[in-house]
């Protein structure tokens, strides 16, 4: 009997290992985009995707979306010390680049994409996306854009707070298809995308607070009636 019980709870456990096996799906645990002007717009994204024994026949699908007329050029894309290769296929609205995975690889890959735009005044850029979801538990993306000096970031997408020069930086939950930057060579004025928005998060706020107030006082105003 006691023999039959283990049989019975190793074939279980064998099944429970399959099933978590089949059920595990690959997915972004991080990334980080830096976006650098130089003589060029260069772009380098490391990026690290779990469950990588999970991806089909071990290619990964990036998108690369079409957008501002320009595109990308000199791609390499290194990972686990070594150049990895790919395949590039171009259509009309987005470009698709098929990535191999080295054999063998298990949990956690991560690589690094680099490339670059030649027309310093682009302001969309596309970014090399995986073709896999995010966790989707919190902002696993940072977004780096050094921008020239005497360069101020006036409005873009995401919305990055304006105003500043240098390093500017911003936090999201996934790896947007493109950023758009719109840059001056002074400082943002007040009306901008970001303030816009922070502006009316805070009417909001203040709306509700004094929506609030109002209430308790005629509540009170009520029950000093009644009494």
């Amino acid at each position: 009997m006691k023999r039959i019980f283990m049989l019975l709870f190793g074939v279980m456990l064998l099944s429970a290992n399959i099933v978590s096996a089949e059920e595990a799906t690959p997915f972004l645990k991080s990334a980080n985009l830096e976006v650098t002007y130089e003589d060029v717009i260069k772009v380098t994204e490391k990026i690290t995707i779990a469950n990588s024994e999970a991806i089909p026949e071990g290619t990964l699908e990036h998108i690369v979306t079409k957008i501002g007329g320009e595109q990308f050029e000199d791609l390499v894309i290194n990972g686990e010390g070594q150049e990895l290769t790919y395949e590039l296929n171009e259509g009309n609205s987005v470009d698709r680049v098929l990535l191999s995975i080295p054999a063998g690889s298990k949990g956690e890959f991560t690589y690094t994409v680099t490339y670059q735009y030649s027309d310093l005044g682009n302001e969309k850029i596309p970014f090399v996306v995986p073709a896999v979801n995010a966790a989707g538990n919190g902002n696993v993306v940072s977004l780096n854009v050094n921008l020239p000096k005497g360069k101020y970031l006036h409005e873009s997408f995401p919305i990055i707070d304006s105003g500043d020069s240098g390093m500017v930086k911003e936090d999201m939950m996934n790896i947007p298809s493109y950023v758009n930057l719109e840059t001056g060579s002074s400082p943002a004025g007040l009306f901008t995308t970001s303030n816009l928005y922070t502006f009316f998060g805070l009417a909001v706020i203040l709306g509700i607070i004094l929506a609030w107030i109002i209430s308790e006082r005629k509540s009170k105003g009520g029950e000093v009636v009644n009494v």
